[in-house]
């Protein structure tokens, strides 16, 4: 039997589920062939495999495997798999969704004998199925370009914050990986290149004893191995003890999803903080000397024109200007089927029809100036995309005070350090990729 097994965008980082996959089955009588579009546009005949496999990690990655199969004969077997797997199934009742790729349902599905001793807990992952990691995102800084490995150290999330994907996954649930595969797949990695982890758990602190432990580890292998995390608000306030304790042990920054300073949005969201609590995280990070690097989503039906104003006094305030890449001030509010907003009574006035070709519900603000104001940054973004990223910050902070009629630069001398980041970030490039761009350029609410 041949398989071919697809990705067409996963942050920038070597899709590591498709590993998993081809590891449990390894055996005699299959071959696995492994595309990433992302990385390399091949030309595939699809008629000299008997299963489609197509890893849906997001929604841009769902809609480009969405125009990838359009007008394609598949094979007769198609499967998918990842947190838009639910969606991309009801896009294409032909193709099976696998919510688990341990369970028997997959095995099931290929009629595959598979590997006894397959763990997805302790398996060590084999990337030689992989292009080089060389491919994938960097680490960067001004003067360093470092190739950057992922791993996780948990599946799943404890959370239910409503506008993200997971949880309609996972339930509020998670799972540990054991330290032996995190270690040994780090290990393969760093003899591929990579010089620089990213921990690609939802919440690096689901279980903070564990990620810990994990990192005190690869630090005493690693010693010259740098690190980032994605760690909630709540978590960085509520665990400080244990985030004080990644400045010496190689974090080199860690992102957290802001989202808004609109106390009604981050109810809706379920954040589990407030505006204040943005406050709270972003002194503990500098008490600590750790890169705080926010995440925003300004944009839902709920958005006041002051709230972009407030989102820049607080980065004007911390002097935190090189930690915002410029188009996060435009991102949207994504409703995917089977999101957990639909269920807030907040939501149904402004809930519009299923676009069944963009993969989401529509949506209409409350405030049609904060509609025009996204807009019109988006605009700038869009044609200023040569200007480096603090000339396009400033504009688009320009565009705001027009907007709310406030002054919000007073620093004119304002020193714009160097600092790390990854070349791509989670919710999508500041100059996009070519994978990106015609997505991007739709101005649709993105991830």
């Amino acid at each position: 039997m041949k398989i071919l097994l697809t990705s067409f965008y996963d942050l920038g980082k070597q899709p590591k589920i498709i590993a998993e996959i081809a590891d449990r089955y390894n055996n005699t009588e299959v071959h696995f062939d492994f595309v990433d579009f992302s990385v390399d546009n091949q030309n595939i005949d699809l008629n000299t495999y008997d299963v489609l496999g197509i890893y849906a990690p997001m929604h841009t990655a769902t809609i480009l495997s969405i125009e990838y199969i359009k007008d394609k004969k598949l094979p007769n077997k198609v499967f998918t798999f990842g947190l838009y797997g639910s969606v991309l199934e009801d896009f294409n009742p032909l193709i099976k969704y696998i919510k688990d790729i341990e369970s028997e349902e997959l095995t099931s599905f290929l009629k595959l004998n598979e590997n006894q001793e397959f763990s997805l807990k302790d398996n060590i992952p084999n990337r030689q199925i992989f292009p080089d990691i060389s491919n994938y995102a960097h680490l960067v800084d001004g003067s360093n370009n470092l190739i950057a490995g992922s791993v996780e150290t948990t599946y799943g999330c404890k959370h239910s914050c409503t506008h993200c994907p997971v949880p309609i996954s996972f339930n509020g649930s998670f799972k540990t990986y054991s330290l032996e595969k995190i270690v040994n797949d780090v290990q393969n990695q760093v003899n591929q290149g990579a010089e620089h982890i990213s921990f690609n758990d939802p919440d690096f602190f689901n279980g903070p004893i564990h990620a810990l432990k994990i990192l005190e580890a690869l630090n005493h292998k690693f010693p010259q191995i740098t690190y980032d995390s994605t760690i909630k608000v709540e978590h960085i306030i509520k665990y400080q003890k244990y985030f004080k304790e990644l400045a010496s042990l190689n974090m080199a920054f860690v992102i957290s999803a802001f989202e808004t300073t609109n106390d009604k949005v981050l109810t809706i969201l379920e954040k589990n903080h407030t505006s204040n609590d943005l406050n709270n995280s972003i002194e503990i990070s500098k008490e600590f000397g750790i890169d705080i690097r926010p995440t925003w989503m300004p944009f839902s039906p709920w958005t006041e024109l002051e709230d972009l104003s407030n989102i820049v006094e607080l980065i004007e305030g911390y002097q935190l200007r090189e930690t915002v890449d410029p188009i996060q001030l435009t991102i949207k509010l994504l409703i995917p089927k089977h999101s957990l907003i639909i269920k807030r009574p907040e939501i149904k006035k402004y809930l519009g029809d299923y676009e069944k070709e963009s993969l989401s519900f529509q949506w209409q603000y409350e405030n049609i100036h904060a509609e025009k104001l996204q807009f019109t940054l988006f605009d700038f973004i869009l044609n200023n995309s040569e200007l480096d990223e603090h000339k396009q910050y400033l504009g688009m902070v320009s565009i705001i005070e027009e907007f709310t009629r406030t002054k919000l630069i007073t620093n004119t001398n304002y020193d714009f350090k160097k600092v790390p980041k990854l070349s791509e970030t989670w919710f999508c490039c500041a100059e996009p990729s070519k994978i990106q761009l015609d997505r991007i350029k739709t101005n649709k609410a993105m991830i």
